[in-house]
């Protein structure tokens, strides 16, 4: 049975791997992206026990290595998080979200796409936690 901090975990590489998709990150980029994802610190949650934080980013990355051997598509994995997000958004703290949010900007910049426009699902996961209180 999987736990609530695993799950919320799995559901953050659904997002990241969304964004990543979008940004066309290569396979011999991967490494770099597992190593943003843990230096922007989202498995470093205050609440949670201190026996979940060191899983954090091993169950991120291991959702986004199953969706990335799946070839799942973006939109499928944004919205896997974004079902999450609606149902447990309590358990979002703000400094929780910023570093969510602070980690997919990152993304954004270390593996620019190419195009000059945004990515669409950080602009997406920006306005969802705009309209639940994190940013103004």
């Amino acid at each position: 049975m999987e736990t609530f901090e695993q799950e919320i975990f799995k559901k953050l590489g659904n997002l990241f791997y969304a964004i990543a998709k979008d940004q066309h990150v290569e396979a011999m980029e991967i490494g770099e992206l597992k190593m943003i994802i843990r230096k922007y610190g989202v498995s470093e949650i205050d609440h949670l026990p201190a026996a979940v934080v060191p899983e954090a980013a091993h169950h991120i990355v291991l959702a986004m290595d199953a969706l990335q051997a799946e070839n799942a598509s973006a939109d499928e994995a944004f919205q896997e998080f974004i079902n999450f997000y609606s149902t447990h958004n309590k358990q979002f703290s703000d400094t929780l979200k910023e570093k969510i949010l602070s980690t997919a900007e990152a993304i954004t910049e270390v593996f620019p796409s190419g195009s000059r426009s945004k990515n669409n699902h950080v602009i997406k996961l920006r306005l969802l936690f705009q309209n639940s209180g994190l940013i103004g």
